[in-house]
């Protein structure tokens, strides 16, 4: 079948700043369906357990490590992390990754082929490269990591020495992201991340010298400090270093849940709606200037990326980690924090650390919370990933996926849209599909969020630009 071409989200915000200010709402990011807001530590480990059961040596799967060490905290940082400067916290905690990868492998049917390995944080490269090398030993002891597999790590420039990129690229590692957020000094001050551009041209250069054939990088938008001068002048130093993708994420200030967070308040407010539109207006202004693909909501690749292929093929994907080039169903999470998604289960792991090496020494897989999927989880989750990664959707597409008449199933959601969201989505009842507006592509997550039953007790999530 030849692949289908489809819509690249715009790449630019075209609108008026006061019309995508009054259309944005909090809400899920949606890498996940239900949202983690619906885990629960209900959730029955047997489940997981049945799921890790059915993967066998013809199956392929994703897998992730959560490495959450950094040597400092940065004070916006929602991730899970633990700051420290003692080494050896790393190697304890690969000897726990291992035994967990231990339990993983008791439970899997079979060898199962890892097509995508993936060390998140954190910062992974906290670890001696002696750790990184049990770790990868590890995975191989009991999956089977394919040749053309793609292994991909996240690097803070602060804190990555040469020796540990040339270790990495020796392990396979081909793919790297790179963690800049903002250049300008005002704004690094503000967030408690000083790191210059050389210090970021210096990794990138060494991991391509090296053969790392992607690099990413991450930038935030709507952090204190930021005006549209000082991030045009950082997307300008960054189109400089030429990645080939980067993900521009929308700043989630959420102190109640990250007390560090009223740290950044203190030597700027945090940008309202408008402004970050604005700021994201200047963002995505340059990254067309600098003929870059946007790739679903957040994303950016080169167009030649096999992510930008992805996002007009139908293989673009969404999870955990962002947009992905989709290739398998299932993603297994090891370390402390980390989520698994086999399609039918999402189970997060303790987010404690020692909570988490707690169970796995006790031998049991360190599951905190999950949510077992029922069936019209699984219908609403296909029905938002694709309107989240496509911007649009066919009726027959999820018809004969899941068997049923999407008008009927749907008779709600479509007059919800009809009704109260028709400068946002399109609905073509005669041809059957739904279709984001050029504005409903920027607001994206508000028109999934229609078809989210969860939608309401998800609202007081982060804004939804």
């Amino acid at each position: 079948m030849a692949p289908r071409l489809l819509p690249v989200f715009p790449a630019r915000l075209e609108q008026p700043c006061e019309v995508i200010a009054d259309h944005a709402r909090p809400g899920p990011r949606y890498t996940s369906y239900p949202p983690a807001t619906q885990f629960s530590a209900r959730f029955d480990p047997a489940v997981a357990t049945r799921e890790l059961t059915s993967i066998g040596a013809d199956d392929d799967i994703a897998l992730y490590a959560h490495v959450p060490f950094c040597s400092q905290l940065c004070w916006y940082c929602g991730c899970n992390v633990t700051a420290t400067r003692d080494r050896s916290r790393g190697t304890a905690y690969v000897d726990v990754l291992l035994r967990e990868l231990e339990l993983l492998g008791d439970a899997f049917s079979g060898r199962p082929r890892v097509v995508d390995l993936a060390l998140g944080g954190g910062s992974p490269n906290f670890l001696e490269i002696a750790d990184l090398t049990r770790l990868l030993a590890g995975v191989r002891r009991h999956a089977t990591i394919t040749p053309h597999a793609t292994l991909g790590i996240e690097l803070d420039p602060r804190d990555t020495r040469p020796d540990q990129i040339d270790a990495l690229a020796e392990l396979g590692f081909r793919r790297v992201s790179v963690g800049v957020q903002d250049f300008d000094e005002r704004v690094q001050t503000t967030i408690h991340r000083l790191q210059t551009a050389a210090m970021t041209r210096a990794v990138i250069d060494r991991a391509r010298a090296r053969g790392f054939d992607s690099v990413n990088v991450d930038l935030v938008y709507g952090l204190p400090g930021q005006t549209p001068q000082s991030i045009g002048r950082t997307l300008d130093e960054v189109v400089r270093l030429a990645p080939d993708r980067l993900a521009v994420f929308g700043y989630a200030h959420l102190p109640h849940l990250r007390p560090h967070q009223r740290l950044v308040e203190r030597a700027a407010p945090v940008p309202g709606v408008a402004e970050r539109i604005e700021l994201l207006r200047v963002v995505m202004d340059k990254l067309a200037d600098a003929a870059y693909v946007r790739v679903g909501l957040d994303h950016f690749a080169r167009p030649g990326d096999p992510l930008a292929r992805a996002s007009v093929t139908g293989r673009l994907g969404r999870n955990f980690q962002g947009y992905v080039v989709h290739r398998t169903d299932r993603l297994i999470g090891v370390g402390a924090s980390a989520i698994s998604d086999t399609g039918h289960a999402y189970w997060q792991n303790h987010v404690d650390v020692e909570a988490w090496t707690e169970a796995v020494n006790a031998g049991h897989l360190p599951i905190a919370r999950g949510v077992a999927l029922e069936r019209d989880d699984e219908l609403r989750r296909y029905v938002i990933m694709r309107l989240m990664c496509e911007g649009r959707l066919e009726f027959a597409e999820v018809e004969a996926r899941y068997g049923i008449a999407f008008t009927s199933a749907f008779s709600r959601e479509l007059a919800t849209l009809t009704r109260e969201h028709a400068d946002l989505a399109t609905v073509d009842r005669t041809r059957g599909a739904i279709s984001a507006t050029p504005l409903g592509h920027h607001l994206i997550r508000n028109v999934a969020a229609v078809f989210d039953r969860y939608a309401e007790s998800a609202a007081s999530g982060s804004p939804s630009i």
